[in-house]
C-alpha cells in the first residue's frame, strides 16, 4: 500500500496520481490539511507531495518510525528544506555553491553583506518562489531591509554572492542517478529567475556537465528524486537549491519528458526492495 500524502493539488500531484494509477498500484491519497494522519503502526509506504516545508517533515518522519518510510525521505527532506543546510551538505561532498554566510542577526547580516561587498543576496533559510530573497545594492539597501524584516520576525538568513550570470538560471530534474530533464528559466524583467514570477521556460539539451553537477547534488542530501537549482558563472555551474517535493510541471511541458513517470517508476523500484 502506498499513501500518497498532499496539502494542495497542483498540477505535478494530478501527474503523479495519473501515472500511479496507470500503473494500477494501490494508492490511497490523504490530504494532511483535512485527514488527520494517524500516528499508530501502518503497513504503508508514505510519497511525501505536501508543499508546506515543516509539515512534508512531519509526515516523512511519521512514515519513516511508523510505516515502511517515506519517499522522499526524512533526512532528504530536512537537508534539502532549508537552504543552509543545504548549502553545508553541498560543499561537504564537494559541490561548488555561491559563496554564503549564515546570519542570526541584524548586525551578522550587515557584516555579512560588507564581507562580500555589493551588491549581494539575503534570504531566509526556508521559502519558495523566490518570496523575501532581496538584491542588497547599498549599505542603505541593508539599512532598509533589515527594518522591514525585523517587523517580519524572521531572524535567520543567508547572506550571499551575487553572482553575474545569464538572465537565466537553470531547474534540473533528478531522479535516482539521472538528470530526466532541464530547464532554463528565462526573466528579461527581474533578476529572480523563478516561472512563479514569470520566467519563460526553454527546455536544456544534452549537457553532460550540467547532469554530472545536477546528481552530485541530489545525492548530497540523499533524495531518490529532487529539483536542483543551478546558475551559470565563471567558475562553472553554481547549485543554489535542492527541491525534496519539487515542482516539475514546467519541465515535463518544455521537454516532453514524462517526468511524472519517471519518478513513479523510481518510487516503485524503490518499494519493491
Amino acid at each position: 500500500m502506498l499513501h500518497f500524502l498532499y496539502d494542495i493539488v497542483r498540477l505535478d500531484e494530478r501527474l503523479l496520481l495519473k501515472e500511479f494509477h496507470r500503473r494500477n498500484v494501490d494508492i490511497a491519497p490523504i490530504n494532511v490539511q483535512s485527514d488527520p494522519v494517524d500516528v499508530g503502526p501502518r503497513d504503508a509506504l508514505g510519497f511525501v507531495r505536501v508543499a508546506s516545508r515543516y509539515n512534508a517533515l512531519l509526515v516523512s518522519y511519521l512514515y519513516e518510525a511508523r510505516g515502511l518510510g517515506s519517499i522522499n525521505s526524512f533526512t532528504a527532506l530536512a537537508l534539502a528544506h532549508d537552504k543552509f543546510v543545504t548549502h553545508v551538505a553541498l560543499a561537504r561532498h564537494g559541490v561548488d555553491t555561491p559563496r554564503s554566510y549564515l546570519a542570526l542577526s541584524e548586525r551578522a547580516m550587515e557584516r555579512g553583506s560588507m564581507e562580500l561587498g555589493f551588491p549581494s543576496i539575503v534570504k531566509p533559510t526556508d521559502g519558495s518562489w523566490g518570496r523575501f530573497v532581496s538584491l542588497v545594492r547599498s549599505p542603505g539597501d541593508l539599512a532598509t531591509l533589515a527594518k522591514h524584516r525585523r517587523l517580519t520576525g524572521r531572524s535567520a538568513y543567508i547572506v550571499q554572492e551575487f553572482v553575474r550570470k545569464p538572465n537565466r538560471d537553470i531547474r534540473a530534474i533528478v531522479v535516482e542517478d539521472r538528470m530526466v530533464g532541464a530547464i532554463y528559466r528565462v526573466n528579461e524583467g527581474d533578476w529572480r529567475t523563478n516561472t512563479a514570477r514569470g520566467s519563460k521556460a526553454v527546455p536544456v539539451g544534452e549537457a553532460r556537465e550540467l547532469e554530472e553537477v545536477a546528481v552530485r547534488a541530489s545525492r548530497a542530501v540523499g533524495a531518490l528524486y529532487s529539483g536542483v537549482d543551478l546558475v551559470e558563472s565563471e567558475r562553472g555551474y553554481l547549485v543554489l537549491e535542492i527541491n525534496g517535493v519539487p515542482e516539475f510541471k514546467n519541465v515535463q511541458g518544455s521537454t516532453g519528458v514524462n517526468i511524472a513517470g519517471e519518478i513513479v517508476e523510481a518510487a516503485y523500484r524503490h518499494a519493491k526492495r
